[in-house]
């Protein structure tokens, strides 16, 4: 074929065509690649909202058990106190006891 006005339009033609059906394929490619985005987006905020509540809840729990260990160490010296002070008692008893029975007059 030569160069006839006839062949350049069918070339034209031929070449618009193409170009057409590359551009409607990248057009196709780009709706689905922002599909893909927008699922990926929808996901990352749905995880984002899980990691927002759990680290919520963490603090929540981890404020609770402070104040229950600070309980607990109060609750553990108010034993270790009374157990010392009772102790102490039943010694000061036994020696008051002691005491009482050598002074006691004799039968």
């Amino acid at each position: 074929m030569s160069d006839t006005p006839r062949a350049k339009e069918e070339a034209l033609c031929k070449f618009n065509e193409e170009f057409i059906e590359t551009l409607n394929d990248l057009k196709d490619k780009k709706g689905k690649l922002k599909r893909r985005l927008s699922k990926d987006q929808k996901e990352l905020e749905d995880i984002q909202n899980v990691l927002d509540e759990r680290n919520k809840r963490k603090s929540i729990l981890e404020t609770a058990n402070a104040k229950k260990n600070k309980q607990l160490e109060l609750i553990d010296s108010t034993i270790k106190n009374n157990q010392y002070t009772y102790e102490k008692i039943v010694k000061t008893s036994q020696v008051l006891l002691t005491v009482i029975k050598k002074r006691a007059p004799k039968d």
